[in-house]
């Protein structure tokens, strides 16, 4: 017999105590800890939940009052801090025409914090909207459309959905024409995708489909040449075509007091005159020559 027999004990095999894993075990102590403090914060959030005692309006305000954005948030009576939804409130907010962005925030224990960044206006967008300097359109009421600096802005048009390409072309035409004769007041972009570009002295510039700077070598060189000091007499100048450019002229010369407002009228020489434009077609030649030719001389590439 065995030693062990012989003194009458029996060993039992070694078995290792059941444990779980490491990871297991930090998961359960994690969620044990998550649901106390949830149930802890359920139990807290009364007692922190205060009155609402005051809505702070931050941002630099041009054109809108902090009452008005208070006002737009539309707070009900005996609300507490933590019962509005914020990003509800910021929805609101960001509907008023001039509000381009807003955060709205808590700071406890009774203040609502909003903070607003005010649209800054680039240029007029059709008859009742403006453009801000993102391209985004907005249209604010009638009576802020009025004061003088929002009257002396671009006047830009287009369809909807186009703004961006309008106020780009817009821009790129401004900065190639800077100090010429055909500086921009405004320019529109119709439905068949052609451009119209008004200048800061009346004439229209029509410039057709397709990319509008294209013509800036054309204007500052063969008509500028061409027309000289015959601008006054220039009601619009057609760039449609293939080798030249139609000129229509005043059929009597406006007056020096005659006014012009390029922004709304749709013919210098109606405004100014009474009387209809008269239409010739110039080549565009060298620079040594420029030839006066009859319009259908002229290869006309309109649609």
């Amino acid at each position: 017999m065995s030693a062990a027999l012989e003194s009458g004990m029996i060993r039992a095999p070694d078995v290792e105590a059941f444990s779980l894993p490491r990871v297991a075990s930090r998961l359960l102590m994690s969620a044990a800890a998550l649901l106390v403090a949830l149930f802890a914060g359920r139990a807290v959030q009364p007692a922190l939940n205060r009155p609402l005692a005051a809505v702070r309006v931050d941002g630099f305000l041009s054109h809108l009052s902090p009452a008005e954005i208070a006002g737009a948030a539309a707070l009900p009576p005996n609300v507490h801090i933590f019962d509005p939804e914020l990003p509800a409130l910021r929805r609101r907010i960001e509907q008023l025409p001039w509000v381009a962005h807003a955060r709205v925030s808590r700071i406890w224990p009774e203040t609502l914090d909003i903070r607003v960044w005010e649209r800054t206006p680039a240029a007029r967008w059709n008859d009742d909207s403006l453009l801000d300097t993102e391209g985004a359109a907005f249209t604010p009421s009638a009576s802020e459309l009025a004061p003088a600096a929002i009257a002396a802005l671009p006047r830009l048009g287009g369809p909807a959905g186009r703004e961006t390409e309008v106020i780009a072309a817009y821009r790129a035409l401004s900065q190639a024409l800077a100090g010429s004769e055909f500086a921009p007041a405004g320019l529109n972009l119709d439905a068949r995708g052609e451009w119209r570009l008004r200048t800061v002295r009346g004439i229209e510039l029509r410039l057709g489909d397709g990319d509008p700077v294209t013509h800036v070598a054309l204007l500052l060189g063969a008509v500028s040449r061409t027309l000289g000091t015959e601008l006054d007499q220039v009601d619009y100048i057609d760039l449609r075509y293939s080798n030249g450019f139609a000129v229509a002229r005043c059929a009597e010369a406006p007056s020096a007091n005659a006014p012009r407002r390029p922004e709304t009228a749709a013919s210098v020489c109606s405004a100014a005159t009474g009387t209809a434009p008269v239409i010739t077609s110039v080549a565009a030649a060298p620079a040594s020559t420029h030839h006066v030719v009859a319009p259908a001389a002229a290869k006309d590439t309109r649609k």
